[in-house]
Formats: structure tokens, sequence, C-alpha cells
């Protein structure tokens, strides 16, 4: 019987990977903070204002210095 395209797979992995209380947002902007850069623009296909307010509270909750700002319906991070 033909598998439908809704039905889920098993893919083999050699280890389990770990786990994290951190979400994406937290390690954009460790990686932000880490990198070189003054400015930088952070492009999803997500809507521009919720992913502000995300970066905005990850930012307050984790005390990392960034700023964040949307600019003509684009994301932008800067240090402060």
């Amino acid at each position: 019987m033909p598998k439908s395209e809704t039905e889920g797979r098993l893919v083999a992995v050699d280890e389990l990977p770990e786990r994290s209380r951190r979400g994406k947002y937290v390690r954009v902007l460790e990686e932000f903070v880490a990198g070189g850069m003054k400015y930088a623009k952070y492009e999803t296909a997500a809507e521009p204002s919720a992913v502000a307010v995300a970066l905005r509270t990850a930012a307050r909750k984790h005390g990392v210095a960034v700023e964040v700002s949307v600019i003509s319906g684009t994301v932008y991070l800067a240090k402060k």
C-alpha cells in the first residue's frame, strides 16, 4: 500500500541532540553579539513586527545589549 504525503517517516540518527531551553531568537542575538557587526538585518518569512517583539523580549530577558527596530518591513539589530 503506498504511503500518503502526510504520513511521517523514520530517519536514522547516530545520537540524540542536546536539549536547550534557549529559543531561536536567543541564538540569533548571541550570534549577533559574538559577531563583529555593529548593525545587522534579520531576514525571515515571518511577520516583521512579531519577530521584533520576540527579539526585544529575548534581549530583555537575557540581558543582551541589542536594540531591535523595524524599518520598512525589515527587522534590524543594532548593538547598544
